[in-house]
């Protein structure tokens, strides 16, 4: 079998397939002759929002299979990525009656005192894309575009409980919600306001669980999740690994008609 010389997108690609041993493209020396730190980003990213992507076409399916009617919540919106990806898995559900909610600062990451690993997220508004660039991409998108409604402000000065009276009076549950606040301080907050939407069946994609605190789960999102369900009335059912840094859950009450039922938070 002749063998081909890989070309640039062989090498940036996440996986190329191949018909003998060892079953997967490799990019070897010569082809990595030239590696960049600008290929590493992109390989890392293509990577990254593959798995993501892969996620929520599995997380629609589910949601819509299961008859889960709801909302999609995100909190932390940078870049719009994982907010496309939800609007037009949505759509190719035909989930019409679903509506959208952006809940960022809009104004990057705000002051941490839980010591990230990530030198990054050290400073104060790295990670920004402002409401109206949100609004524009999302215009631009042109999915469920009018169903779409920003709510600006860190967490927590805008997770208040007004705002969260003013969505239960307009029905409003949870059926999948994407959690990438990245630190300890932005996810505390964000558990707490969710509680009261979650309903049987809500889908919970936490993106930064093993990210940003060197994946100690003692650490960041993971913290902030564990100390959550300690108090939650509902339990949560690993769902889906999404790449090395998330995990779905899948939230559910337990029946006392079926006995007890362990109860310690689970990663």
């Amino acid at each position: 079998m002749t063998q081909r010389t890989p070309n640039n997108d062989d090498v940036t690609s996440p996986i190329q397939r191949k018909r003998s041993e060892p079953w997967a493209e490799l990019p070897g020396g010569a082809a990595l002759a030239d590696w960049t730190r600008d290929d590493e980003i992109s390989f890392n990213q293509m990577n990254r929002q593959t798995e993501k992507y892969r996620f929520y076409i599995n997380a629609y399916d589910f949601v819509k299979d299961n008859r889960i009617a709801g909302d999609y919540y995100e909190f932390g919106c940078h870049r719009v990525r994982t907010f496309r990806m939800s609007l037009t898995e949505a759509k190719r559900h035909f989930l019409d009656e679903m509506r959208f909610y952006a809940f960022d600062s809009f104004q990057g990451l705000p002051p941490t005192t839980s010591n990230p690993s990530l030198d990054l997220w050290h400073r104060p508004g790295v990670l920004t894309t402002t409401e109206d660039e949100f609004l524009r991409i999302i215009r631009e998108h042109g999915v469920y575009v009018d169903k779409v409604r920003t709510i600006k402000g860190f967490y927590d000065a805008s997770l208040t409980g007004e705002l969260g009276r003013s969505l239960q009076a307009e029905g409003s549950k949870i059926a999948i919600a994407c959690i990438d606040c990245d630190l300890y301080e932005s996810a505390q907050p964000v558990f707490a306001f969710i509680e009261p939407f979650l309903q049987e069946g809500s889908l919970l994609y936490i993106d930064d669980l093993w990210a940003g605190y060197k994946g100690s789960p003692q650490k960041g999102v993971a913290r902030a999740f564990v100390e959550f369900q300690r108090q939650s009335k509902f339990r949560f059912a690993p769902h889906m690994t999404v790449g090395w840094w998330g995990k779905s859950y899948i939230a559910y009450r337990p029946d006392p008609a079926l006995g007890e039922w362990p109860g310690d938070a689970v990663l």
